[in-house]
């Protein structure tokens, strides 16, 4: 949307010198008005159309639901609608959440603080914020509900078939690794330093400077997880993890 400005300007114009003009300007007081087409553009508008985010009509109305709900409510439905940033689920696998619920009968909104702190490593004291509970609370969701997603989630842990497998293959593997089944890695995770002092020796990693554990992750070529290991010490070596974890066996 625009508009006109009319602006007054006071202009005199004076005679110059008589030796460098022949011409004889007489002294004049004149009022011109100029037209100014100046843009007027809304602040609330020209955020939203500014944002790159907000790709479509829809996205902006269910933008503008959330500061309607309540704390709680806003973050289940952000969770649920941007679940790969907050729960770290792509959103067309979200059922996931739903066959957790399903399976091992626990309350979803314990789903979704345990896969929420997993991701994001929140502390408690927001968690408890954005979920409207105590912060004891909130961690005991936490430590309780750990096992029971990762019981259920361990169905979904296999080994496929050699066929499977290469029918997967990624094209860079196809010329010169075509016989590659599996990829594994020693996952290291720092954790809190054991009161005990032998599981303080136990887990000290030197490579890290810090208290771990280890797991053995294994994955297909094309990056399905087909194998994890239980945890061990971050005194443990790579050779001994390998050997220990019956990885071998699979």
């Amino acid at each position: 949307m625009s508009c006109w400005t009319s602006v007054g300007v006071n202009t005199r114009i004076r005679q110059t010198d008589k030796a460098s003009s022949p011409v004889k300007l007489p002294k004049a007081k004149h009022k011109i008005t100029v037209k100014v087409i100046s843009p007027v553009k809304s602040e609330s508008v020209s955020s939203f159309a500014n944002t790159n985010s907000y790709d479509s009509l829809s996205s902006i109305e269910e933008h503008l639901k959330v500061p309607s709900m309540g704390r709680r409510n806003s973050t289940e439905y952000l969770c649920e609608k941007k679940s790969r940033f907050y729960l770290g689920l792509p959103e067309h696998v979200y059922r996931v959440v739903k066959f957790i619920v399903e399976v091992e009968k626990i309350h979803h909104v314990d789903v979704l603080i345990t896969l929420k702190k997993i991701r994001t490593d929140d502390v408690y004291a927001r968690l408890a914020d954005d979920f409207e509970m105590s912060v004891t609370y909130i961690h005991n969701i936490f430590t309780r509900s750990i096992p029971i997603i990762a019981g259920a989630l361990q169905e979904l842990i296999f080994w496929p078939s050699s066929i499977e497998i290469k029918k997967r293959l990624p094209i860079p593997f196809r010329v010169r690794y075509k016989n590659v089944v599996s990829i594994i890695d020693c996952l290291e995770i720092e954790i809190e330093k054991p009161s005990n002092p032998i599981y303080q020796a136990k887990t000290w990693s030197d490579y890290k400077k810090c208290n771990t554990l280890k797991f053995l992750i294994s994955s297909t070529p094309d990056g399905m997880i087909t194998f994890i290991s239980g945890a061990f010490g971050g005194r443990a070596s790579d050779k001994e993890i390998i050997s220990q974890s019956n990885f071998l066996n699979e």
